[in-house]
C-alpha cells in the first residue's frame, strides 16, 4: 500500500518550516535571532525534531527513529492524524463505541464524516461491519477505553482495512499483550499511539 496516496495533497506539497535549530547541527549555540537569552539555564528552544528522545525510545522499543512521532499527549496526535489524512467535508472515519471520545470530537472539529460501528455485546470489534464501510481512518483503542479489554481481531483489520488504521495503545502497560508497535515497519498504513515514555 502506498500510504502517500492517503495523505492530503496539500500536506504532501508543504515545505517544512525551518527554524534556527534546524540549520545548526551542534549542541551549543545561542540564537539571538530566535530571541534566545544568553543568560540563565532554561533559555533555549528545544530541538524541534526531538532527536535525543527519539533515539532513546528507538533503542528501548526496537523501533526505528523514522517510525516515531512525538506529540503533546494523545489529543494532539489524534488531531494531527486528522489534519494529515482527512479532507474536511469529504473523508470519513470509523470509530467503535464505546471508546475514547476524542476521536469523535476531532471528527467534528475537522468536519469529517463519522461512522459509528459499535462494539459487539462482548465488547469486541464488529470486523465485517467495519470493513463494509470504506473510510480514510479507523480508530481502534486496545485495551479499550472505557471497557478495559484488549480487542480481538485487530490483526485481521491490519490485513484487510484499506485506509489508515490507528491502534490506540494508551493503556498497553496494563496489558500482557505486547501490542502492535513493532508492526509499523511492515504496515505503512498503521499508526500505533502509545502514552508510555
Amino acid at each position: 500500500m502506498d500510504v502517500k496516496s492517503l495523505v492530503r495533497p496539500n500536506i504532501l506539497a508543504l515545505k517544512p518550516y525551518s527554524s534556527a535549530r534546524d540549520e545548526f547541527t551542534g549542541k551549543e549555540g545561542i540564537f539571538l535571532d530566535a530571541n534566545e537569552n544568553p543568560y540563565g539555564k532554561w533559555n533555549r528552544y528545544p530541538d524541534p525534531h526531538q532527536r535525543e528522545l527519539k533515539k532513546a525510545l528507538s533503542e528501548r522499543n526496537g523501533i526505528p527513529v523514522e517510525n516515531i512521532f512525538i506529540g503533546n499527549g494523545s489529543d494532539e496526535v489524534i488531531d494531527t492524524i486528522y489534519r494529515v489524512f482527512c479532507e474536511p467535508s469529504h473523508d470519513r472515519v470509523i470509530v467503535c463505541p464505546p471508546t475514547y471520545g476524542m476521536y469523535e470530537v476531532s471528527a467534528h472539529i475537522h468536519d469529517v464524516e463519522l461512522v459509528k460501528v459499535p462494539l459487539t455485546e462482548q465488547f469486541e470489534l464488529n470486523v465485517d461491519e467495519i470493513l463494509a464501510h470504506p473510510a480514510k481512518l479507523l480508530f481502534v483503542c486496545s485495551p479499550n477505553n472505557p471497557t478495559g479489554n484488549r480487542l480481538q481481531n485487530v490483526e485481521r483489520l491490519l490485513h484487510e482495512f484499506r485506509g489508515i488504521m490507528v491502534v490506540d495503545e494508551a493503556y498497553i502497560d496494563f496489558c500482557d499483550h505486547p501490542g502492535f508497535a513493532e508492526k509499523v515497519q511492515d504496515r505503512p498504513n498503521l499508526i500505533v499511539q502509545t502514552a508510555s515514555v
